[in-house]
């Protein structure tokens, strides 16, 4: 049964509070209301959204967005590209970075939410929050992306892939996406890309943050967080929790399917520390926890299962400039995955990461040179009886990168020794020219590698039936290439992308489901993407054209699109701030076969911001407006037309 908006907040809470405010602020308490329950009761009929016509409408939407300049321009500083802090219109890389504040007022709930909305990234999720979520970054396996956390990669569970989308986004300073092969300097697993999130640090005078907030499902969240530098310490502490009654994430039709919502829960805190002895030399402490807790469909046979997965992370770290050509930054710390299911098949897993990494940076007239040493030891406890549970490797890096005038020149170059499969060698090869002002032509080629996954190599298999497992399996390899042309001026940016990759020895399922290294994979497509501003209107935009093509089979990777993007527009008008964001997918097919057709789709979200004070904001989301159908996985459910009012506090 729907609930009506008045039963959304405790008793006589929503009339006290549109009554008793303040006459400016009832106008923004009324729309808050109205759309909450708008967002729960009101049944508009699906709005079809043809794939045929997505290139046309996002090619056009990208044209649009570049169409005016700003005042001002933005070119951050990025250190996932070549792990040195760079300008961004220095680099070859093909690069996004998203601020913490900018992720927050996004309307996304999760980090995977908000990451799908950038160039040449797609986001899959089978159910809501807290269920087993992809990336794909151009159309390369969701394991093919790299996860680190300040530095330090995120434990991934048993099957190799990184729980990411749990990682709340209330203790984010920034998120880094690079796109394309980075194993020359990051080792294994970066063959699509890398994303690296930066966790808050605390910088200026010590002040607080809290927020609360409250929407669709009776979805309750809160944070709260203290930070800044007193002399030359600085700190961050953040705390954050939400409950949601959830909803139904399977459809009737499959095979798990039950009649009930799936909740879920969160509970989450991150700490950093550091101390700056003088200009050269500092230390520091970081660490976080997130426990989050998720209900999902077990059908008739496994009724109310119940899932817990637990995640921490802590590093050290001393970052000292010796000399005036030579920094050093050391870092030693312990990834943590433990996953825990309660059902008619219970299951318990803990994946343990130690890590020590040593790089140094070297300024000298032939250029700037980037040495480095890895050390990852990987342990497995479990319940299930894997053959083997641990393994290590060791790695050492060397990059070079120069500016020639108006040209740019990179190289990174690594081997990697594992005690499971023995050495691999990879390397990256980037070049950028500044031809005139404002424009860049570049290009990147690189190697990559994937290691297999313990349930791939030791999964133990049952009495009478095909082995489970292979321990024989080799790395995945992969050869990419992109180039393209950038245009970056008064604030406006643009920039087209081609790209091309070359997987080898994928690993799939035989007739048998026994992993082998069986299949070839190749990618080849188109990302443009842009942004700018038209007086006060701030527009952006982005599509993807791509062939991720099994070449095996000659079929469409699963699950992954040939055309996806995303546009928005946003506006500040005095103390008010709108927004409204579009999201397109093509179709795309559940199964390796091409069989399991899911159709194209497109959401539309709608934001709305009240500055109450100078330090007290409003914001209300409403998404998914036109209560779009829609499939991320086969027999899976997303959900409908949601609604969401925050409280946000941030001082100064």
């Amino acid at each position: 049964m729907a609930h009506t908006a008045a039963s959304r907040f405790p008793s006589g809470t929503s009339r006290r509070f549109l009554f008793a405010a303040p006459s400016r602020h009832r106008a923004f308490a009324c729309v808050c209301t109205f759309a909450l329950a708008w967002g729960e009761r009101v049944e508009t009929p699906m709005i079809p959204f043809p794939s045929r016509r997505l290139p046309l409408i996002l090619a056009a939407l990208v044209a649009a967005s570049v169409q005016a300049a700003p005042d001002t321009t933005l070119d951050p500083v990025v250190v996932t590209a070549t792990r040195t802090a760079e300008a961004r219109s220095s680099l070859s890389s093909d690069v996004s970075v998203i601020e913490g504040d900018t992720l927050r007022a996004s309307g996304a709930q999760t980090m995977g939410e908000a990451l799908g909305r950038l160039p040449g990234v797609q986001f899959n999720r089978v159910g809501g929050p807290g269920q087993p979520a992809s990336l794909y970054l151009r159309g390369a396996n969701s394991n093919h992306t790299l996860v680190l956390i300040d530095g330090q990669r995120l434990a991934p569970g048993p099957d190799g892939g990184a729980a990411f989308d749990t990682i709340p986004l209330a203790m984010i300073e920034r998120v880094e996406i690079v796109r394309g092969s980075a194993s020359g300097l990051y080792g294994a697993d970066a063959v699509g890309g890398v994303v690296q999130i930066f966790t808050k640090a605390g910088d200026g005078k010590p002040s607080g943050s809290a927020s609360i907030d409250y929407g669709s499902h009776r979805t309750v969240g809160g944070s709260a967080g203290y930070g800044g530098a007193v002399g030359d310490t600085r700190f961050s502490i953040t705390v954050d929790a939400r409950n949601s009654d959830g909803y139904d994430i399977t459809r009737p039709e499959s095979m798990y399917a039950e009649d009930d919502d799936d909740a879920w829960r969160q509970r989450s805190a991150t700490l950093s520390l550091s101390h700056r002895f003088d200009e050269r030399h500092e230390v520091g402490l970081r660490g976080f926890y997130v426990q989050t807790d998720a209900d999902y469909d077990g059908g008739s046979y496994d009724l109310d299962p119940h899932s817990r997965r637990k995640q921490s992370s802590i590093s050290a770290y001393s970052n000292n400039r010796f000399t005036e050509n030579w920094q050093s930054d050391l870092l030693i710390g312990q990834g943590r995955d433990r996953y825990v299911t309660d059902s008619a098949y219970p299951s318990r897993s803990l994946i343990i990461q130690d890590q020590a990494q040593w790089t140094n940076t070297l300024q000298s007239d032939a250029g700037q040179w980037l040495l480095g040493l890895e050390y990852l030891r990987e342990r497995l406890d479990s319940d299930t009886d894997y053959s083997e549970t641990r393994r290590n490797n060791r790695a050492a890096l060397a990059g070079w990168q120069h500016d020639f005038g108006a040209h740019h020149l990179q190289a990174n170059l690594r081997y990697d020794d594992n005690s499971q499969f023995g050495g691999a060698t990879t390397g990256g090869l980037g070049y950028a020219w500044r031809f005139t002002q404002g424009w860049q032509l570049f290009a990147n080629g690189g190697t990559s590698f994937h290691a297999p996954s313990f349930v791939d190599l030791y999964f133990p298999s049952w009495p009478g039936f095909p082995p489970a497992a292979n321990p024989n399996l080799v790395p995945e390899k992969g050869r990419s290439l992109d180039g393209g042309l950038r245009w970056q001026g008064n604030g406006s940016l643009v920039d087209a992308t081609l790209f091309y990759n070359r997987i080898r020895n994928l690993i799939v399922l035989d007739e048998n489901y026994t992993p082998q290294n069986l299949a070839e994979a190749r990618i080849r497509g188109l990302t443009l993407n842009g942004s700018t501003r038209l007086g006060s209107l701030e527009f952006n935009a982005n599509a993807t054209w791509q062939d991720p093509e099994d070449e095996e089979t000659g079929k469409v990777l699963p699950r992954r699109a040939r055309v996806y993007g995303a546009a928005g527009v946003a506006q500040t008008l005095g103390d008010w701030r709108w927004q409204a964001n579009l999201a397109a997918v093509g179709k795309r097919y559940d199964q390796r076969d091409a069989q399991g057709r899911m159709g194209g789709y497109g959401l539309v979200d709608l934001g709305l911001d009240y500055r109450i004070a100078r330090d007290w904001q409003t914001q209300l989301r409403v998404n998914n407006v036109f209560d779009r159908e829609y499939q991320q996985g086969l027999g899976y459910a997303s959900d409908g037309r949601t609604a969401f009012i925050k409280l946000v506090y941030e001082g100064h």
